[in-house]
């Protein structure tokens, strides 16, 4: 790995870093204080006006993260038989808390009623992994997504931890660099490479690790992947768009890319994400610290 020691004693830094699951976002800020709030009608008031498969899919992870949804979702299912947004939101939470048969439960119910609803069967791609499901309907369950939304970035995330998780490296890179390619110019799928390699990277002994991601082909495929989407000049920062900024930060950092790490590190500002920076140590805001200051220090 690559030493990460001062350089500069007083290096210029972005605002401290935190983690903060809106985001930034102010709809996210409002839709999570409605929950807390158990204030229902706000809730489905608030995405009413959500219109775009990829910010809903944010949003309702959002709400899936609220302080204590767990204790009153299904109070909200039960009362509201007819909508199915609670029972996204249940099945999005069952997911993160690791119970994949009540996300099963709740998300195969929504789509019964209706297959347009691209978050709950991107959700149920994330099932499909929890649960160890079969490639053949994890597959299924991603060619629903793309059906209503040929773009949708946390479908194609879930599908690429599928297929790294099932398939190996090598599958999974190459989905990466066909969604990427097939996608427009500035749009978010070229954080599928960096996902990709990462995900590569953190299941290498660490010896083998600084090797993979310094490599010329790495550094090459990573720098062309945002050059295609973040750096390019049509890309528009979209509700959770921090996600995207934090994951080619880490990459650029492993691969030993100081000038393009600190770039993203200028985009990200406080704005860390617990994902990746768990990845290289048990406190992820530690992590993003120590390794935009290197950035920074070395660009």
């Amino acid at each position: 790995m690559w030493r990460f020691g001062q350089h500069d004693p007083e290096p210029v830094l972005p605002p401290d870093a935190a983690i903060d699951p809106c985001m930034d976002d102010p709809g996210a800020q409002r839709v999570r204080e409605a929950m807390r709030r158990h204030d229902w009608s706000a809730v489905t008031g608030f995405f009413e006006t959500v219109t775009d498969p990829d910010d809903r899919a944010f949003y309702i992870g959002v709400c899936a993260g609220a302080p204590g949804v767990r204790d009153w979702i299904a109070e909200w299912c039960r009362a509201r038989p007819g909508d199915t947004l609670p029972s996204v939101i249940r099945g999005a939470h069952a997911l993160s808390s690791d119970a994949p048969a009540l996300a099963e439960e709740c998300l195969n119910e929504v789509v019964a009623r209706d297959a347009g609803d691209a978050a709950a069967w991107s959700l149920l791609v994330g099932a499909a992994r929890v649960g160890g499901l079969g490639r053949k309907e994890a597959l299924r369950r991603f060619e629903q997504v793309v059906a209503v939304h040929p773009g949708h970035l946390a479908g194609h995330r879930e599908m690429l931890a599928y297929l790294g998780h099932e398939g190996g490296h090598g599958e999974a890179l190459g989905f990466a660099h066909d969604a990427a390619g097939a996608s427009p110019e500035g749009g978010p799928l070229g954080v599928l490479v960096a996902d990709a390699h990462v995900g590569r990277w953190e299941s290498l002994p660490p010896p083998e690790r600084n090797p993979y991601m310094s490599g010329s082909a790495v550094r090459g495929d990573l720098v062309a992947a945002a050059d295609r989407s973040v750096r390019h000049a049509a890309f528009r920062a979209r509700p959770g768009w921090p996600a995207i900024h934090n994951a080619f930060a880490f990459a650029f950092v492993m691969a030993g890319e100081p000038r393009l790490a600190a770039e993203m590190f200028e985009r990200i500002g406080h704005r860390a994400t617990e994902r990746p920076w768990a990845a290289y140590g048990p406190d992820p805001v530690a992590a993003f610290r120590e390794l935009r200051r290197w950035a920074v220090d070395w660009a």
